[in-house]
């Protein structure tokens, strides 16, 4: 069994530092605000990176004196991918310790039975885990707490779902907002997790989703909207749309095909990765793609070149795209895609692109899509067990309509977040 990453220990702290606490807590920052964002950022996961940056550029410019917190579970590697965003920005991995501390074996002074108790405890209380008390302590000082969104709060990962609860915890402690935007709570399970979830959410000041199932969840919630994705804040959302058959990938065939999160994909008599690999293959046969004219874009590293590999010289001549170039410089315009991850197929279509959408796991990815289907994108979706090859698409992506639409709701709920000029506290 590993060892603990943290000690826990049985004494509580100290009552100097529980009155250096409340001083605190009376009269807190006064130089500037501290904004407090809870991410996945730093896997890396083009996604994820992608809507972080977002709220961090945004931050920049509309609280540029604001010291801006960014808890991930991989602090390191998002301060180098992020850090050109938001020059206040420091990165921690607070609340993911807790998190995963939690949920590890035999967790010490954890009930087994409600994990999330202890998480939301250990995030408002100094002393609860000594060395991650510098971590608390920016906690305890956010005027603003800001779970920002994503899928990766729900059923695929229970032990997730502890951060709404820890994030209520401290902002009823401290008086801080809690606020989460484009979360995807779905799929869900239902048990004693799952409603002490829901009830910590009711307790934020905003709660905003990205589809309709979440919202369906959480129904009633005072501060409850859905504004879509939070990547449509990015400024890397194509402006223009790029004329059929031109752009980057000119009349070819971009293909961003995942290997994790596959198990329940069908196909031929198959399931999981070689399913995937054989349904692409298909496809790119029944369209009469040559591999000269596929190129292959890497949004994770890794588990995104694995059916690629395995697809071996049908692929021949295709053009690689690597996880760092797309971050970098961009994703490929033009062409068709045939994408199972969310975000390509959200800027590509914003970009005007036509494409077939691959829910690799339809509890998980079917939604996503959906929800784009929902937002505008005329993309074709593949869901559940898959008997013939799609068509290839020429109904491009989104119009230029809609995504100013998406746009602009996503540009209201941030102002509204965060207004300029005004102390969040």
């Amino acid at each position: 069994m590993p060892t603990p990453p943290f000690s826990i220990p049985s004494v509580p702290s100290t009552a100097a530092a529980a009155r250096r606490l409340s001083g605190r807590l009376r009269r807190r920052v006064d130089s500037a605000d501290v904004v407090y964002l809870v991410t996945t950022s730093g896997f890396p996961n083009y996604g994820d990176e992608l809507i972080t940056e977002a709220w961090l550029r945004l931050l920049a410019v509309r609280r540029p004196t604001a010291r801006v917190v960014v808890d991930s579970p991989r602090p390191g590697h998002a301060a180098l991918l992020l850090r050109h965003a938001n020059k206040r920005a420091v990165f921690v991995d607070t609340l993911w310790q807790f998190v995963h501390y939690a949920n590890s074996d035999d967790p010490v002074g954890v009930d087994p039975d409600a994990p999330w108790e202890w998480v939301g405890h250990a995030a408002s209380h100094l002393g609860v885990s000594p060395r991650d008390d510098a971590g608390v302590d920016a906690l305890l000082q956010a005027g603003t707490i800001h779970l920002v969104g994503g899928g990766f709060v729900n059923a695929m990962w229970p032990h997730h779902r502890w951060l709404i609860p820890a994030i209520a915890a401290v902002a009823e402690r401290t008086g801080a907002r809690a606020v989460a935007t484009g979360a995807g709570l779905t799929p869900s399970e239902t048990g004693p997790a799952h409603e002490a979830m829901l009830a910590a959410a009711a307790r934020f000041d905003v709660f905003d989703v990205r589809d309709a199932p979440t919202e369906q969840m959480l129904a009633g919630l005072p501060g409850l909207s859905r504004t879509g994705d939070d990547a449509w804040l990015s400024p890397r959302v194509p402006t223009t749309q790029t004329p059929p058959g031109s752009g980057s990938a000119g009349s070819g065939v971009v293909l961003c095909a995942q290997s994790d999160l596959t198990d329940s994909f069908t196909w031929d008599d198959r399931t999981g990765v070689d399913a995937l690999a054989s349904f692409v293959r298909a496809v790119l046969d029944d369209w009469d793609v040559p591999g000269s004219d596929v190129t292959v874009v890497e949004c994770i590293p890794g588990h995104d070149y694995t059916i690629p590999t395995l697809l071996g010289d049908r692929l021949d001549g295709a053009r690689i795209i690597p996880f760092r170039t797309a971050w970098h410089d961009s994703l490929p315009t033009g062409g068709t895609w045939l994408s199972t991850r969310y975000h390509p197929h959200m800027l590509a279509a914003a970009g005007g692109a036509s494409g077939v959408a691959v829910s690799a796991s339809p509890d998980y990815y079917a939604t996503k899509h959906q929800a784009l289907v929902d937002a505008g994108s005329r993309w074709t979706v593949v869901a559940g067990r898959v008997d013939e090859t799609p068509e290839r698409p020429t109904a491009g992506g989104f119009t230029v309509d809609a995504v100013r639409a998406n746009v602009a709701d996503k540009r209201e709920l941030a102002r509204r977040l965060y207004p300029v000029g005004i102390r969040l506290r």
